[in-house]
C-alpha cells in the first residue's frame, strides 16, 4: 500500500480495511498532513509520537 498521504478520495473505499488496521494504534504522524499510522513507512513525513505518561 502506498503512504497514506498520497492516497486519493476514490482510494479510500477500496483501502478502507486496510487503513483501519495500519491506523489503530497510531505511533507515527505526518509532519506534513497530520496523518497517523502504527508504521512510519505510511506516512510521507514521519515523526514518532510521544506516548503519554500517567
Amino acid at each position: 500500500m502506498k503512504e497514506l498521504c498520497k492516497l486519493k478520495k476514490n482510494d479510500l473505499q477500496s483501502s478502507i480495511a486496510k487503513i483501519i488496521k495500519i491506523t489503530n494504534s497510531p505511533e507515527y504522524i505526518c509532519t506534513n498532513c497530520a496523518r497517523v499510522a502504527n508504521e512510519k513507512k505510511y506516512l510521507c513525513h514521519p515523526m514518532k509520537m510521544k506516548e503519554k505518561k500517567n
